[in-house]
């Protein structure tokens, strides 16, 4: 092993990373955790496992970050961080809130997440690099540059991919342009941590992680819910899985309990509008990105059960739904997003939810500014309910076409299974 990768490896030794448990949690089940992986433990060479080693080590790093963050009291909670949930009700109430440890779907994801870290030699058993799989990317450019990790593994560039795999000429000219300034996207003085953070889980400090993680530009290729999007979200947006199904930590038990957390990253460009969507899966965002300007970065969020949501057909699986983004009193749905001020929102299941990233005008350079979110969904286990698929809603004006703010929209819910 190289001197860097092995001074790294020595500061993040497994002991590093036991936390202390919040007192909800059993002790006893924590301790004597058992794991069971989705796959067969993946086998590496003595020099390929130093920089495996070097990617589960910043993988515990965030995903201890994370765990700290979600259970530790705010001032509003005991044990829990405070998130939004709605961004304003039918009545005008204003953004409504919840103890996010209130939601047991949380406490089972936050559960997993300290078995993973006061067990690592157990749960690593569970973890790969995924090297071979070949629909997750590289970003390229200064972050595989400053990767150890990311070089070895030479995943598909985001360049080759929007030259390859995307055909739309518009999209992938966003994508050009997303691929050049990703880097200085993700990194930079601007990338703050929210209060609940006990240490900074960004690619200023994990730069391994966010290099290889893998990322997946999951709107830029053709498809027929795509014909509902905006070709410069397609282009301009993508996730990383570091805990999860699709992840480098694929669990599917801890001690006989299905593990539904995927837990992992987001970066969008700003000047973007990410459309209505929804989907039968609980998901929250924590923001790490300092806004320039006040309302740079705004979330809509309103649950399926408000009384502006109305319901137009239903099969025993679907819930066709229409609500009026063009009413008088819209613009008091949107509410802004920053690491200081509401900075963590969870999007219970079906809860109809939009991104509208501003900021042009307040960037020397908006074209290098993203939106970056630490991001997770809790109940992925759940396959009766269509856990996987990301509905986004249409104009009811003009149907698979994107909704637009100053329109009706109409939008398909999962009926639930319990």
């Amino acid at each position: 092993m190289n001197k860097p990768l092995l001074l790294t490896a020595l500061l993040c030794s497994p002991a590093a990373f036991s936390a202390p448990l919040p007192d909800f949690l059993d002790s006893n089940e924590i301790e004597n955790a058992t794991f069971t992986c989705l796959e067969a433990p993946a086998q590496y060479s003595a020099e390929e496992q130093q920089y495996v080693d070097l990617l589960w080590q910043e993988t515990l790093t965030y995903l201890k970050g994370y765990a700290i963050a979600l259970s530790t009291s705010d001032g509003h909670c005991r044990n829990s961080d405070r998130s939004m949930v709605e961004t304003n009700t039918h009545d005008l109430q204003g953004p409504q809130y919840q103890c996010i440890m209130d939601q047991r779907d949380m406490q089972l994801m936050v559960k997993h997440i300290y078995a993973v870290i006061n067990n690592p030699d157990k749960a690593k058993a569970c973890f790969g690099a995924r090297e071979n799989v070949d629909w997750i990317y590289s970003p390229g450019g200064e972050l595989e540059a400053n990767s150890p990790v990311a070089q070895w593994l030479n995943r598909t560039t985001f360049d080759a991919f929007f030259k390859e795999k995307v055909s739309d000429p518009e999209v992938q000219a966003y994508g050009r342009d997303f691929t050049k300034h990703f880097a200085k996207m993700v990194t930079g003085d601007d990338l703050v941590m929210p209060a609940a953070f006990p240490f900074d889980v960004s690619a200023n400090a994990l730069p391994n992680l966010w290099a290889s993680v893998g990322w997946f530009p999951m709107y830029a290729e053709e498809s027929e819910r795509n014909q509902r999007n905006f070709a410069k979200t397609r282009g301009s947006y993508a996730y990383a899985e570091v805990f999860g199904h699709w992840g480098l930590l694929r669990i599917d038990e801890i001690n006989g309990e299905k593990v539904g957390a995927e837990v992992g990253m987001v970066a969008q460009r700003i000047d973007s509008f990410y459309p209505y969507h929804n989907h039968a899966i609980s998901e929250i965002y924590y923001t790490i990105r300092e806004p320039a300007c006040a309302d740079e970065f705004q979330n809509f969020a309103i649950r399926e059960n408000s009384p502006l949501v109305k319901t137009l057909s239903e099969t025993d699986t679907l819930r066709e739904v229409e609500f009026d983004a063009g009413m008088d009193n819209e613009a008091m749905f949107w509410t802004a997003t920053s690491p200081h001020k509401d900075d963590l929102v969870y999007f219970h299941q079906n809860t109809i939810h939009a991104f509208n990233y501003n900021g042009a005008d307040c960037h020397a350079n908006p074209e290098e500014k993203a939106i970056v979110t630490v991001w997770a969904r809790s109940n992925a286990h759940d396959k009766r309910n269509d856990y996987g698929t990301t509905r986004l809603c249409e104009s009811s004006a003009r149907p698979d076409t994107p909704a637009m703010r100053g329109e009706a929209i109409r939008c398909d819910l999962t009926k639930a299974k319990y």
